[in-house]
Order: structure tokens, then C-alpha cells, then sequence
């Protein structure tokens, strides 16, 4: 029962860690389009509030509850697709923080742009840019993660079935 228990919690996290993420990321994407620097305030202040305090929480849950049904499973961490999945886990999490960092800047210079009644500079352009692709890199990464744990092959495996 503990084992279910743990799966199930560990599914929820992964549908928070990547739904949250994905709605925050694809909200601060609709907003920045707008172009309208209040809107932008707004969105990401609120984008940066959720991923602090539920996309961030549901990745360490990630690990704990993954880690805890390999131990009660019995599975090594050296199983091919365990290990894989986790070094791309720590690869997207390495983007993760940066990835905050970055909407909290975005954040600021909306808010600043607000405070001086003017538009979005290229400054804000060249940070959107950079936060944008590291979102797509980690949600990519995110993407063969979750497939990695429903087929437990890794991606060089899925190549070898389609040659």
C-alpha cells in the first residue's frame, strides 16, 4: 500500500510540476506578446508566486517519492532509464533556477517600464529571449522525462525499435 501510496503522489507532483509549469510558461509567453508592460507586471508576478510555491515544491517532491519507490522496489539508480530520466531531471532542473531568476527580472523591468509610463525596451527582449528557450529546452527535457517513466526505455532504446 505505502508503494501506490508513493506512486500516486508522485504522479500528482508530476502533473503539477509540469502543468503548473506549462500553464505559467505559456502565460508569461501570451502576456509578453501583448506587449503591454502592465499586463506583464502582473502575469509574471503571478507566474513567478506559483512556480515558487507549487512547480518548485512538486520537483522536490519528484525526487523524494521517485527515490523512495526505487528503494522499495528494489530498482538500482543504475537502471538505464532510472538514470537517465534523472540525469535529464537535474539537467531541467538546472534551468529551472535560472528560468526563475529570469521571469523575476522580467517582472522588475515591466513594473519599472509601468513606474516610468514608457514601453518594454530591447533589455527586456534579450531577457525574454533567453528565458523563452531555456523553457523550451526544459519542457522538452520534461517531455522524454515523463515518456522515459510510462515506457521505462530510454531514448537511445525508442531509436533502436524504430531502426
Amino acid at each position: 500500500m505505502l508503494y501506490l501510496g508513493l506512486k500516486y503522489v508522485h504522479v500528482i507532483a508530476a502533473i503539477f510540476l509540469f502543468g503548473f509549469g506549462m500553464g505559467s510558461y505559456l502565460y508569461l509567453i501570451a502576456a509578453s506578446r501583448a506587449a503591454n508592460p502592465q499586463v506583464i507586471a502582473h502575469v509574471a508576478r503571478m507566474v513567478v508566486r506559483y512556480d515558487a510555491w507549487i512547480t518548485t515544491p512538486a520537483g522536490f517532491i519528484q525526487i523524494l517519492t521517485g527515490y523512495m519507490l526505487t528503494r522499495l522496489s528494489g530498482l538500482p539508480l543504475t537502471t538505464e532509464w532510472v538514470l537517465v530520466s534523472l540525469i535529464l531531471f537535474f539537467i531541467v532542473g538546472s534551468l529551472w533556477l535560472p528560468v526563475l531568476v529570469l521571469q523575476k527580472r522580467l517582472q522588475g523591468m515591466a513594473v519599472s517600464a509601468v513606474e516610468r509610463g514608457a514601453g518594454l525596451d530591447a533589455d527586456y527582449q534579450a531577457v525574454y529571449r533567453q528565458w523563452f528557450w531555456m523553457g523550451v529546452f526544459g519542457f522538452l527535457g520534461m517531455f522524454v522525462i515523463v515518456l522515459m517513466m510510462v515506457t521505462k526505455m530510454t531514448p537511445a532504446q525508442w531509436l533502436g525499435l524504430l531502426m
